[in-house]
């Protein structure tokens, strides 16, 4: 239950979040894109783009990029955290992850939601948690958003689209 809540908190944030609401699919294509604008895809301004880049300088979404690197390398993880790593196929830890929305967690840490740019057939929702006296992050939980069906993440692939192929920033 835990789960569903947060899961439909992180979707209800990533449609609100500032970036993306401000955005339309309506709006003329800012001058370095084509103006042949494809049915529900998002476009950003310069600066929209500028304020999400933001996200991939927190130490918790560093953090996830971090751990599945060493995860692949066969580097120790704690038994919690490769608990939920070893339940996903390696090949998604090997793609770039584009962060959809980064919140709270009403239960401490932050819910990372994440899709992999070359698996992008989940959306993936990632508890990173403070932990101990030194605070080092840790990993609560990996799982896919059970809320989303397929329809939902193929809405997600062609909204996002710019950014599921952004090969700069995603990490």
């Amino acid at each position: 239950m835990m789960i569903r809540h947060t899961c439909i908190a992180a979707m209800v944030v990533l449609l609100a979040h500032p970036i993306l609401a401000q955005q339309s699919s309506n709006s003329a294509a800012p001058p370095n894109q084509s103006s042949k604008i494809p049915e529900g895809e998002a476009h950003f301004t310069d600066e929209q783009l500028k304020n999400y880049y933001l996200v991939y300088k927190n130490a918790d979404v560093q953090y996830l990029r971090t751990l599945f690197d060493a995860y692949l390398q066969g580097k120790a993880t704690n038994a919690e955290e490769s608990k939920w790593l070893d339940k996903w196929n390696k090949d998604y830890y090997k793609s770039k992850l584009v962060v959809l929305s980064r919140n709270r967690n009403t239960f401490g840490g932050t819910l990372i939601t994440i899709i992999f740019q070359d698996r992008p057939d989940k959306v993936f929702g990632a508890w990173v948690y403070p932990e101990g006296a030194d605070r080092a992050l840790t990993l609560r939980r990996v799982a896919p958003n059970p809320e989303l069906n397929d329809e939902d993440v193929k809405r997600i692939k062609i909204r996002y689209k710019a950014l599921l192929e952004d090969k700069v920033h995603a990490m």
